[in-house]
């Protein structure tokens, strides 16, 4: 993968002509991204900047399981180098919608709500969730319907599935704090804003490596919220599209599929701390999950 150039909030379409300057006819875009990308050998990811879905090392590349995915599927259309559009997560929607970048690649999960929104490819990784806290757990939460029958102050991210699945659960919104991202939600939390933190493991556990801080710790045994089918649920991990983005798609998917039938999708992500039991099954599409 190439050295990635870095747009922060810039990604502009057209531009200004200078004084004097001979004006050029306007450049003729590819009918639809799809074309573009194949065109141009470039596609616009927008990320939330988070470890382990979508991040720019210190190295200035653009790094995470899901841009890994994104570059292994259209690598075959004819795709050599991808730009970053960093946002906030919730702004991530938005920021596609207003063709600031072509794909969602943070890790978003597939929510009916999104649908409306978006289009989402079929899942490329499940996760369950989990709770960090202080040392020694004080409020003893071990599930989120421990957190509900209790006083506790629950801390998660701003936009994310999590604000969703913790007001099904019975948790009132005076006692969800939002913050932007998990490294404030993990500085919240030792600042006393907050009781516990509920994010997916897997952003957790590379959260807590990360911080390495004897103060905090991961809350096991923690018990996933069961669904009425009587199965653990799990958040749905995919790349988000414009609704438009048909054709795109339509190869993303068919790539997907490819990969996750050869093994090569469980090679990528186990490269960022997912295992097996981390992929989704070829009947979890998102056809189904936006109906869920």
């Amino acid at each position: 993968m190439t050295i990635l150039h870095i747009q922060r909030r810039q990604f502009l379409r057209g531009g200004m002509a200078l004084a004097g300057a001979t004006l050029l006819p306007p450049l003729a875009f590819a009918d639809t991204t799809l074309d573009r990308i194949k065109s141009s050998g470039t596609v616009s990811v927008g990320i939330a900047n988070e470890k382990p879905y979508g991040f720019v090392d210190t190295d200035g590349k653009l790094k995470g399981a899901v841009p890994d995915i994104i570059f292994a599927a259209l690598a075959p259309h004819g795709l050599k180098e991808m730009k970053a559009e960093i946002l906030e997560f919730n702004a991530l929607i938005p920021g596609i919608n207003a063709n600031r970048f072509d794909i969602v690649g943070a890790g978003m999960y597939i929510r009916p709500a999104r649908c409306e929104a978006i289009a989402f490819t079929n899942p490329v990784t499940r996760a369950g969730y989990g709770f960090a806290a202080l040392k020694g757990n004080p409020k003893n939460l071990h599930s989120l319907a421990d957190a509900a029958k209790s006083d506790a102050l629950v801390g998660t991210q701003n936009g994310s599935a999590q604000v969703e699945e913790l007001s099904k659960a019975g948790i009132p919104s005076e006692r969800v704090v939002l913050f932007s991202n998990a490294t404030e939600a993990l500085a919240g939390m030792k600042a006393g804003r907050v009781d516990v933190i509920y994010f997916p493991g897997l952003e957790l556990g590379d959260l807590l490596k990360t911080a390495n801080d004897a103060a905090v710790e991961r809350v096991d045994p923690f018990t996933q919220v069961i669904g009425a089918d009587g199965v653990p649920e799990y958040g749905y991990g995919a790349l988000g599209l414009r609704k438009g983005d048909t054709d795109l798609k339509a190869v993303l998917d068919d790539e997907i599929a490819k990969m996750l039938a050869s093994g090569k999708l469980l090679e990528i992500i186990s490269a960022y701390g997912y295992g097996k039991d981390e992929l989704p099954l070829p009947t979890d599409t998102a056809e189904k999950l936006c109906k869920a």
